[in-house]
C-alpha cells in the first residue's frame, strides 16, 4: 500500500461523476487541488460541449449551421478528434447524427424523455462536412446538419479533467476520472498496482462479468441495455448513420479498453451498432484496443488483447 484514495463525487453531464488521486501522508491539501482542478474542467467541458444547453458552444454552431463560429478550445479538438473517429470506423462513429437522434425521439436529456415513438429523419444523411481550425478556434458545420459529440465528448471531458488533476498536482502518484462510466486513469492507484475497473452484466443488474486490470488509459462502455426510452422503452439511442434509425444490429453492451479515452468511446460506440464479425474484423485494425463484446444472447466474446488472458488484470496499458 502506498497510500490512500481520495475521492469527490458530483453530477454532470446528466450522469453521476467522480474524481479521485491517490494520496500519500502529508497531501491531503495538494489533493483537494487536484480534486477541484478535475470538477471545474468538467464543468468547463460540459459548458462547452453540451446539447442541451442552448448557451453552449456546440449550440451555437448548430444554430449557425454553415458558418464559421469562434468557439473555446475545447470544442475545436473534440471536434478534430471526432472526425478523425469518423474516419477510424468507417462512418459508424458519427459526430453530425444529432438530426437522427432527435427524430428517434432523444431530443432532450433522458431524465427529460418524452415517450412518443421515434421516427427516421427525413432528408438526413451521414457524413456531413464537419470542420475545425485550430488557429482560428473556430468550427463549422454543414448547412442544414447538426453536431453532437455525446459519449465521445465525455470521454474527452474524461482525459481533459484528468489532466488538469497533474497539472494542478503532479506530486500525486495518479488519478482517475469517472464521467458515468467513461473512464479515464494515469499512475498508480493506491496499491501501487493496477487501476481496477469493473464490468457490469448487462444482462444480471448489480452483477459483473469480471474485473479490468490497466494502468494508463481509458475505459467505456456503450450498448442497449440502458438508456431506452419510448413506449415500453423499446426505443435505444444508438443510431445507424446507415439507416438513420436507431440499430437492429449490435451487442446488448460492448466495453472497450485503450490508451487514449476519447478515441476509446467512439469506437465503443461503433462496435456498438457492429455484428460480432464486423466488430472482431474492426478491431483487427486497431491493435491497441480490447474490447468484450456481450452478444443479447450466448456468451461474452473478449476481443484483442483480452481475448489471449483472464479478464482481470488482463489490460495492461
Amino acid at each position: 500500500m502506498i497510500g490512500r484514495f481520495e475521492r469527490r463525487a458530483f453530477r454532470a453531464m446528466g450522469t453521476s461523476c467522480m474524481v479521485g488521486v491517490t494520496v500519500r501522508p502529508g497531501q491531503r491539501l495538494v489533493a483537494r487541488k487536484a480534486l477541484t482542478a478535475g470538477e471545474v474542467e468538467v464543468a468547463a467541458c460540459e459548458s462547452v460541449l453540451s446539447r442541451f444547453d442552448p448557451r453552449s458552444d456546440l449550440s451555437r454552431v448548430n444554430a449557425a449551421s454553415g458558418e464559421w463560429v469562434a468557439v473555446d478550445e475545447r470544442l475545436v479538438t473534440a471536434v478534430r478528434a471526432a472526425v478523425l473517429a469518423r474516419e477510424d470506423t468507417d462512418g459508424r462513429f458519427d459526430p453530425t447524427i444529432l438530426p437522427a437522434l432527435v427524430a428517434a425521439g432523444y431530443d432532450r436529456t433522458f431524465d427529460e424523455l418524452a415517450v412518443r415513438p421515434g421516427r427516421r429523419a427525413a432528408g438526413w444523411r451521414a457524413g456531413a462536412q464537419l470542420e475545425a481550425d485550430l488557429e482560428r478556434s473556430s468550427v463549422r458545420v454543414e448547412r442544414g446538419a447538426a453536431l453532437d459529440l455525446g459519449g465521445i465528448g465525455k470521454g474527452f471531458s474524461a482525459a481533459r479533467a484528468l489532466d488538469a488533476m497533474t497539472r494542478a498536482a503532479p506530486e500525486l502518484d495518479g488519478g482517475l476520472v469517472d464521467l458515468g462510466g467513461d473512464i479515464a486513469v494515469q499512475g498508480s492507484p493506491p496499491d501501487g498496482t493496477l487501476w481496477r475497473v469493473a464490468v457490469a452484466d448487462p444482462r444480471r443488474p448489480g452483477e459483473t462479468l469480471g474485473t479490468l486490470g490497466l494502468l494508463d488509459g481509458g475505459v467505456a462502455t456503450s450498448g442497449r441495455d440502458r438508456r431506452r426510452f419510448g413506449p415500453g422503452r423499446s426505443l435505444h439511442h444508438l443510431i445507424d448513420p446507415a439507416t438513420g434509425s436507431p440499430a437492429e444490429e449490435g451487442p446488448l453492451a460492448v466495453t472497450l479498453v485503450g490508451p487514449d479515452p476519447t478515441r476509446v468511446e467512439a469506437h465503443a460506440t461503433a462496435l456498438a451498432i457492429s455484428s460480432l464479425e464486423d466488430a472482431r474484423e474492426h478491431l483487427t485494425s486497431f491493435p491497441e484496443l480490447a474490447a468484450l463484446y456481450v452478444p443479447t444472447t450466448g456468451e461474452p466474446v473478449p476481443f484483442g488483447r483480452l481475448a489471449f488472458a483472464p479478464l482481470v488484470d488482463s489490460v495492461h496499458l
